[in-house]
This record gives structure tokens, sequence and C-alpha cells, in this order.
């Protein structure tokens, strides 16, 4: 039996891997103006239907390949919410796989798995959160480049594009955006709202809300972000020093959370028969309570980390 198991999941994940580099490198997939700009929220037409894969059809279907379309759009990954779930569901087969070799039980099987499939989500919530980092540290600049292109004569869209041309990644990518949006039909308030749907940086909504206003009212646009801008700054400033002060806590909070789950895994590894003994139907509540107590605590010492500027 174990051997059939091991064969049917090395079969599902060669196929799996296959089939994600086939449509990674591959596939060149139709698609619609909305669908480029806005992954995942329409439907293609019934003519460029037929140029997506069955696989990339299915799994359009599916809410998860929605959103990680978003996700996958924010963190900036060339691929889709389909072809991530194929190397996502890959990477957890073969990492299962692994285990039953290396520790020749399920439960190591199981506890490596969950390694293989926790690991892609956090790589990926790790780069959506630096790219979100870095365009929260480039924002000021980019503000006093609107204002200064606004100053000389310019109009905003043609500022966005200064921005686009001068400023690093991902400022420049993200407001080359919104100009090719905008070249492509969407009005100018549409294009900044996806901006700010794609960014999820309450600075720049307050930027866009504040340019909403100033085409609705009239006035000096440049003068009110020369003071948003201020106000932003400042803010980045108090928020630097309070990650500083809270970084050891923060720390300690991600070392006391994992190491539990850590030395679970080596022990299984090491010495199999010792750790099952507490996975026995008289003792499976001591590492279930034991895992609720971990998650708890580990909220707690969020919560009091978090402290709203």
């Amino acid at each position: 039996m174990m051997l059939w198991l091991v064969a049917v999941l090395t079969a599902v994940a060669i196929l799996a891997i296959l089939r994600g580099l086939y449509m990674l490198l591959m596939a060149d997939v139709v698609v619609d103006l909305d669908t480029r700009l806005l992954p995942g929220t329409h439907p293609l037409p019934a003519e460029e239907e037929e140029n997506v894969s069955w696989w990339s059809r299915w799994a359009r279907r599916l809410a998860i390949t929605r959103a990680l379309d978003e996700q996958l759009d924010r963190a900036n990954v060339k691929l889709t919410g389909g072809e991530w779930l194929t190397i996502w569901i890959a990477l957890t087969s073969v990492a299962f796989l692994l285990g039953l070799l290396v520790s020749g039980n399920l439960v190591g099987a199981v506890g490596i798995a969950v390694i293989g499939f926790l690991l892609p989500k956090m790589w990926l919530d790790r780069r959506v959160a630096k790219r979100r980092q870095m365009f929260q540290d480039q924002l000021v600049d980019v503000l006093r480049l609107i204002t200064n292109a606004l100053q000389a004569g310019h109009g905003l869209l043609q500022a966005m594009k200064v921005v686009s041309e001068e400023m690093p990644s991902p400022s420049n990518e993200e407001f080359g955006r919104v100009v090719m949006e905008v070249g492509l039909g969407y009005s100018l308030v549409d294009a900044l709202q996806h901006l700010v749907r794609r960014v999820e940086n309450d600075d720049l909504e307050m930027v866009v809300t504040a340019i909403e206003i100033n085409m609705e009212v009239g006035g000096s646009l440049s003068e009110i972000l020369a003071n948003v801008s201020n106000t932003i700054e400042e803010r980045v400033r108090l928020k630097g020093e309070i990650n500083s002060l809270t970084a050891q806590q923060r720390m300690s909070a991600y070392l006391i959370s994992g190491m539990p789950f850590i030395l679970a895994i080596i022990l299984t590894i090491l010495n199999p028969s010792y750790m099952l003994g507490l996975f026995t139907p008289q003792w499976i509540w001591l590492p279930a309570i034991g895992v609720v107590m971990i998650v708890m605590g580990n909220l707690v010492m969020r919560r009091m980390m978090r402290i709203e500027v």
C-alpha cells in the first residue's frame, strides 16, 4: 500500500511540475484588456477563451486563483493564479515524498509537506511586503517629483510619466502602469484607484483622495501634494522609530512560535517512535493544546507590538 501511495504521489508531482514549467515557459495566453490589467476579475471573451489552456479555464473559476492573481500582481510575479497553484501543489507533493523517504513514516512526511506548503506562501507574502515597504519609502520622493513637475508646468499625467522614467522600482513600474492604463482607455481616477488596490498603502490612498477632491473643486494641486508629502514624511519617520524599538520583540515572537515545530520535525526524523507516542489516541490532546497555545501567544505578542500611527 505504501509503495502504491508513493508511486501515485510521484506521478502527480511529476505531472504537476511538467505542467507548471510548460505554462511558465511556453504558454502564450491571450487575454483582453481588463484581464491584463486586473487579472482574475473579468471573464475572457468567447473567441479568446479557445486560446486558453483547459487548466487555466478550470483554475480561473476557483476563488483561490482570483485571490492569487491579485497577490501575484502585488508581488509583480509574472505568473497567473493557476500557474502558481500548479507549482504550489507540485512543491507540496515533492516535500511529502522527500519526508516519506527520509523519515519512513507518515507523520514526518506530513510535517515536511506542511513546510513545503507554507514556504511558497511565505515567500510570496514576503515579496509583497518588501515591495510595499519599498513603495512606502519612495512615496515622499515621488510626491516631491510630481510637485516639482506640476510647478514646472506639466500636467498630472505627464508628471506621473516623469515618475515612471526617473524613479527606481517599484514606483516607476506602478506609475508607468497608471500612465499605460490611461493610454488604453481608463480614466485617471480609475487608474489611480487600481494603483491603490495593488499597493494597499494608506498614505497613497490619502494622496489619491486629495487628487480626486482637487479634480472636483479645483485649487493648487502642487501645494496640496507638498503638504501631504510633509505629513507622510513625519509618519514615515515615526514608524521607523517604532519599528526599531519593537524589532527585538518581533524576532522573539517568531523564534518562540517556530521553535516547537522545528524541534518536533527534527525529533520525528531522528527518533520517530519517540514522537509518535504523542499522536496516540490517549495523548493526541497534548500537541493539539500546545498548537492552540502557541498560536494564541503569537497573536497576543503581535497585538502588543501593533502601534498605529
